[in-house]
């Protein structure tokens, strides 16, 4: 079985929901990993636009290069920043929201930005812990 497989299972076990769309780590996907998302029923969705957090980008350098991309306009712009840096909650993320908010944006979930009206393929009641959750 495969990562994505297992991954969706315990999401399913402990949330309750199938994702409709599935973020490969590092935005590295190759044919196998798009065959077992189309089997899952998923799409793989890729960020076009990088805080620069993971790799240690400053808060400034981020906020910059939100100004820039927000004064571009592009029609949708699909961004990856990570929560669990204190500068990325707390300064970018922030900044970003109202920079893009100034030029106009709003902010709607992956799903609604793709066309889509559910980020879920299935929604259930989430499983009760048993011996078959394994990490």
């Amino acid at each position: 079985m495969s990562e994505m497989t297992l991954t969706d299972t315990a999401i399913v076990k402990i949330l309750g929901v199938k994702p409709a769309f599935v973020r490969p780590p590092y935005g590295s996907y190759n044919a196998a990993s798009q065959e077992v998302a189309a089997a899952n029923g998923q799409s793989i969705v890729i960020w076009d636009f990088d805080s620069g957090d993971s790799v240690g980008e400053p808060a400034k350098k981020s906020e910059a290069d939100y100004q820039n991309i927000a004064a571009k306009k592009p029609v949708n712009i699909l961004t990856l920043n990570h929560e669990t840096y204190d500068s990325t909650a707390h300064e970018v993320l922030p900044f970003a929201l109202n920079a893009l908010k100034a030029q106009g944006y709003s902010f709607v979930t992956v799903a609604e930005c793709l066309g889509s009206t559910t980020p879920y393929l299935s929604q259930t009641t989430p499983a009760v812990r048993d011996a078959t959750w394994k990490c």
